[in-house]
């Protein structure tokens, strides 16, 4: 085991694709979305990332992604994994401690005496991540589905005399932020998105502002917001084109207006004038919102399913 090196990249990229693929996630990882992720502030690679080698080719990664807070929590996500024909030999188990330690010093780190959160997602069919964050001390703790429709029988697009929906203005990133941030509030598992992690989000290299929306009072000023984001990668895998809905949040004193509603539809007109084939999103089951039951009248269907593993981990006493 070792600190991952830059010129590993390629080779974490096709690992993570193989695992991925093993565990039941179509999806293709791809060096440029690795790269982003591992540019900082949440994940920094020559701290946060650690591999597995064996007869000089790398069979297992870890990496941390830590989310400090001044707000409600703090947390440290642990992502990775080991290519298939090299489980069962301990190599997870060893990946997973350096990560769960690793994890448990970036909480410390800071001092505060919030909640801290050590938390893994994984498949709801990988049954044998299930037995290791055990080991670890880590539980089930949520659940959450991602969805899918096909873009066929479009919703209408209605029009509101109380809030317009406009496209997204790259100007208003910052207002836009805080609209989310204030949104979210009472989302399970959410603290507040600094300016460098929210510009990661809508500058990266998945973003697609072109079908992305605000929605916005009288005055023009944003009260909800849908955030797209597009992985062509996963096109051939997939044999699908999906518009993934990323980020959608409505200020709680605007919820009831359909706000959502119409800006997913807005969404989806979007995407099928582009020629996409499928949108789809990701909802926490317990969403105390009712996201689930809007996403399901949208003719959205359970897709595959994914679960929060966690461990609190208890902030030091002052002296």
């Amino acid at each position: 085991m070792r600190a991952a090196q830059l010129s590993d990249m390629a080779s974490i990229a096709s690992l993570l694709t193989a695992v991925f693929a093993h565990d039941g996630i179509p999806i293709v990882q791809t060096v440029e979305e690795l790269t982003e992720e591992f540019a900082g502030p949440c994940c920094v690679f020559a701290n946060d990332v650690m591999v597995v080698e064996c007869s000089s080719a790398i069979v297992g990664v870890v990496y941390t992604y830590f989310l400090p807070s001044e707000s409600k929590e703090e947390r440290c996500y642990i992502f990775g994994g080991v290519l298939p024909e090299f489980r069962r030999r301990g190599i997870g188990e060893m990946l997973t401690k350096w990560a769960v330690e690793h994890g448990e010093s970036l909480l410390l780190s800071t001092g505060r005496a919030l909640p801290k959160y050590l938390r893994a997602n994984v498949s709801q069919q990988n049954e044998s991540a299930a037995l290791l964050f055990a080991k670890f001390g880590m539980k089930a703790v949520r659940f959450e589905e991602d969805m899918i429709r096909e873009l066929t029988n479009l919703p209408p697009l209605n029009v509101s005399p109380t809030y317009g929906v406009i496209n997204w203005d790259p100007a208003r990133n910052e207002e836009a932020r805080s609209v989310k941030n204030f949104a979210f509030q009472d989302h399970w598992g959410s603290t507040p998105n600094s300016s460098e992690v929210w510009l990661q989000l809508v500058n990266g290299s998945t973003a697609r502002l072109e079908h992305s929306f605000f929605a916005v009072n009288q005055q023009q000023e944003i009260v909800g917001l849908l955030l797209t984001h597009r992985y062509e990668s996963d096109d051939e895998l997939l044999k699908k084109r999906i518009g993934w809905i990323d980020k959608l949040a409505t200020l709680a004193e605007y919820r009831n207006q359909s706000i959502a509603k119409n800006l997913i539809a807005h969404a989806l007109h979007s995407y099928a004038q582009s020629g996409f084939t499928h949108a789809a999103l990701n909802v926490d089951t317990e969403n105390p919102t009712g996201a689930y039951g809007l996403y399901a009248s949208l003719e959205f269907e359970r897709y595959q399913g994914k679960v929060t593993f966690e461990r609190r981990v208890d902030p030091v006493p002052s002296a």
